[in-house]
């Protein structure tokens, strides 16, 4: 199977298989529950762990960052979420 890259050809069979509309929901999911994770860890880190004051500071700069980061990447698998069903004719577009 041509196209297949680093993956073997039972594993490339497989990817093949599963719907975009399943990576796009499975994708939104697990980024919610990584944001979800990100949050609390991030709180942990920075307000109750016996950790230095700079590290605690470099924790929730970095949680911040990378919150706003993933958020853009929900909201951009959202859009094209929403763009794959009104092509597949799944939805109807609402901004008519």
């Amino acid at each position: 199977m041509k196209g297949n890259y680093i993956f073997p050809n039972i594993l490339a069979k497989m990817m093949k298989g599963i719907s975009q509309r399943t990576q796009y929901e499975a994708s939104m999911m697990s980024v919610v529950c990584i944001l979800i994770g990100l949050i609390i860890i991030t709180i942990y880190t920075s307000f109750f762990s016996p950790l230095s004051i700079a590290i605690k500071v470099m924790s929730l700069i970095n949680g911040i960052a990378a919150f706003i980061f993933l958020s853009s990447f929900l909201v951009t698998s959202f859009q094209q979420y929403q763009n794959y069903l009104m092509i597949m004719g799944i939805i109807n577009d609402e901004r008519r």
